[in-house]
C-alpha cells in the first residue's frame, strides 16, 4: 500500500479555479437595446439616467440639464451603488464590500484578496463545525478512524475515502441569514471553487497533528441569470452593478476573489 505524498489535495470542486469563461465574468458585451429590451433595465438609477446622460430629477421636465459624460455617470453610479447597498452590509463587514466595489471601479479585472476576506472565510469554516457535515468535522472524523486503527501514515486509498466523505459535506458558503446584512452575502455569497489540502501530518504513539488548508475562489460579477432572478431584478443595486459591468459603454471588469484559511487538527488516543 503506497504512502500518500504530502501536501495532497483531498477535495476539489468540479468548478475550476481561474475560470474566466463563465457568464458572470463577461463585461461590455451587451448593447443598450439588449439591456433595456431583453432584460428590462429601463429604470437603472435614481441619480442619473445612463441612457440619456441626464440627472434624474422631478424638475428635469422644467429645465434643460447638461448631459453627463460617461466618466461622470460612472462615478455617480458607483457612489449610488454603495449607498443603496448599505442595507446589505450595515451590520458587519462593510469594509470588504466597499473595497470590492472600489476594486470593480479601479481594479481593471485584477484578482482580489485581502486579510479581511481570509479572516471572514476562516470564521465561516470554524463556525460551521457544529454540524457533522462540516468539512473540518468530516476530515477529523476520517483521520480519527484511519489513524487510530494503528496506521502510521496515510495511503492513496485513505485519501480516496476522505475525498468521498467530503463529497457529502456542506462546503462553506456565505449564504447564512446573517450574511444578508453583514456584507458577506453580497460580497461573496456562493463560493465558486474550493480546494482542500492536507499539508502536513505528524503521527505519534499518542495521536496526530494535521495541518489543513482551504482555498476558495469566487467571481465578483453578475450573469444574466442573476439579473433576471426575481429576487434581484428589482433591486436597484443589482441593476446598477449589471449595467456598469455589462453595458458596452461602461464595461467595468469583474474579477476573481481569492480566500485562504489554514487549520490545525489534532487528536489524542485514549
Amino acid at each position: 500500500m503506497s504512502v500518500l505524498t504530502l501536501p495532497a489535495t483531498i477535495y476539489q470542486t468540479k468548478h475550476k479555479f481561474n475560470d474566466y469563461s463563465t457568464d458572470d465574468m463577461k463585461c461590455g458585451d451587451l448593447t443598450e437595446k439588449q439591456l433595456r429590451g431583453d432584460l428590462g433595465l429601463d429604470d437603472v438609477s435614481d441619480v442619473v439616467d445612463p441612457w440619456t446622460g441626464k440627472e434624474v430629477s422631478i424638475f428635469n421636465s422644467f429645465r434643460d440639464t447638461r448631459q453627463k459624460s460617461r466618466a461622470e455617470m460612472a462615478e455617480l453610479l458607483f457612489n449610488e451603488f454603495l449607498r443603496v447597498s448599505m442595507p446589505a452590509y450595515y451590520l458587519g463587514q462593510h469594509q470588504i464590500f466597499n473595497n470590492l466595489v472600489k476594486h470593480l471601479y479601479h481594479g481593471n479585472g485584477k484578482i482580489y484578496s485581502s486579510p479581511f476576506l481570509d479572516s471572514a472565510y476562516k470564521n465561516l469554516i470554524l463556525n460551521g463545525q457544529s454540524s457533522p457535515l462540516s468539512p473540518l468535522t468530516v476530515i477529523k472524523s476520517s483521520l480519527d478512524k484511519i489513524l487510530f486503527s494503528g496506521q502510521k501514515s496515510l495511503s492513496d486509498t485513505d485519501k480516496y475515502l476522505i475525498t468521498q466523505a467530503l463529497r457529502n459535506s456542506i462546503l462553506p458558503k456565505f449564504n447564512r441569514w446573517a450574511d444578508s446584512f453583514n456584507g458577506l452575502g453580497m460580497s461573496i455569497h456562493d463560493i465558486h471553487a474550493t480546494n482542500i489540502q492536507i499539508n502536513q501530518l505528524d503521527i505519534t504513539d499518542n495521536g496526530y497533528v494535521a495541518k489543513i488548508t482551504f482555498t476558495g475562489q469566487d467571481h465578483f460579477g453578475l450573469d444574466k441569470n442573476d439579473i433576471m432572478n426575481p429576487k434581484f431584478h428589482f433591486i436597484r443595486a443589482f441593476r446598477i452593478w449589471f449595467v456598469l459591468q455589462r453595458w458596452e459603454h461602461f464595461a467595468f471588469k469583474p474579477f476573481l476573489t481569492n480566500m485562504k484559511a489554514e487549520f490545525e487538527i489534532n487528536s489524542r488516543r485514549n
